[in-house]
């Protein structure tokens, strides 16, 4: 049935500029994770664009724009993928791609932030809060977080979806981010 997003996941740093920086796709993904009636259920987004510029040196200079492409959708099976894509879910039809713009991004200490910024799904925009690690790979940069987000903010499960006792409205976001390049 439903396997939400994130994303749209998605999720990450600063505001909107060409990055420095070039994701490595075949490293690189978009999760997330909910309850249906109790049970947890994994799923993901196979296809997305990031443009990321990253320094953890100088958080607050970062910049993101992650573009979620939901008819990517999987939720393990093509039933669950299929009804995923109608009207009450994501309505691919109409809203074929979430988006996410970072504001802001804030040093916690030990290689961790917080990430702060907006999402938009199904025409509707809300800002959300999430924490993220950055590490060095070799030369690139990792960088892996969630953001929680609840799905009937944004009419995800509309109708005699909205029920939370068959869908739960948390939903957690889940990304991993390799970047090669420096940062501008």
């Amino acid at each position: 049935m439903f396997r939400t997003l994130i994303a749209t996941s998605i999720l990450l740093i600063g505001g909107n500029a060409i990055a420095a920086q070039t994701i490595v796709p075949q490293k690189s993904q978009i999760n997330f994770a909910f309850k249906q009636m109790n049970t947890p259920v994994d799923g993901s987004f196979k296809n997305f664009t990031a443009k990321v510029n990253f320094d953890p040196a100088k958080p607050e200079t970062a910049k993101a724009e992650i573009i979620v492409d939901l008819a990517s959708i999987d939720v393990g099976g093509p039933d669950g993928n299929n009804e995923a894509k109608k009207k009450a879910w994501f309505d691919i039809a109409n809203t074929p791609k979430a988006t996410f713009t970072a504001s802001s991004v804030k040093a916690l200490g030990g290689g961790k932030f917080e990430t702060k910024g907006k999402l938009t799904m199904k025409g509707l925009t809300r800002d959300v809060v999430g924490t993220m690690s950055a590490k060095a790979v070799g030369n690139d940069l990792l960088l892996e977080g969630s953001v929680p987000l609840l799905r009937l903010q944004y009419k995800i499960g509309d109708g005699v979806w909205s029920d939370t006792g068959t869908v739960a409205d948390e939903v957690t976001v889940k990304y991993k981010l390799l970047l090669t390049g420096k940062a501008d």
